[in-house]
């Protein structure tokens, strides 16, 4: 099998996180690059999710956040969602984005910490400004939980509500979609 490369990976898993929203009944907006993600579902009931797709095809265990503007949606952003698109299988794994950072890399109580990221991007902002530089941030993420090993996970322990504040739904498509998971309501 031909290797894809990295550009027709992303736009395949765009297309399927476009065709999942528009199947769940939302309408999408792809937005442009330097918005901080990829784009505006809104459903019947007017909530928006600022979605930013991540799509894998070899790699289920690591992402990367490129861009002040996407790093600071990620930890800043109420509504900012991180879709992850699992290829060849199809799988588009949405998950509230903070909460599941947080939840794959056990993040310890500190209550400095995002005082201290919003102090660093404050300070590289001003110093873009004054310096006339470019920086390009980026957050490279390993996660201990790769993302295929937690599908199988969550499909297979739907007991498990460790999850349920940051993987909301997973859905496959072979064919037409199907919704193979769904975090419970608590009650």
């Amino acid at each position: 099998m031909d290797e894809r490369h990295a550009n027709s990976v992303e736009k395949v898993g765009t297309g399927l996180v476009c065709s999942v929203e528009t199947f769940r009944g939302c309408t999408i907006q792809l937005v442009k690059k330097e918005s901080g993600f990829n784009g505006l579902s809104t459903n019947k009931n007017g909530h928006v999710r600022k979605i930013e797709v991540k799509s894998m095809e070899k790699s289920f265990n690591w992402i990367a956040i490129n861009s002040l503007t996407a790093i600071d949606k990620l930890f800043y952003e109420r509504d900012y969602w991180l879709y992850f698109v699992l290829l060849p299988m199809n799988y588009v794994v949405m998950t509230k984005g903070l909460p599941f950072i947080k939840r794959q890399l056990s993040f310890t109580p500190n209550d400095e910490f995002l005082e201290n990221i919003q102090g660093w991007m404050k300070s590289t902002r001003k110093l873009t400004r004054q310096s006339g530089l470019k920086f390009l941030p980026r957050l490279q993420l390993k996660f201990p939980m790769p993302l295929d090993k937690l599908v199988d996970h969550l499909l297979h322990d739907s007991s498990d509500m460790s999850w349920n504040d940051s993987v909301v739904e997973i859905w496959q498509n072979d064919g037409h979609w199907q919704q193979l998971y769904v975090a419970p309501d608590k009650d």
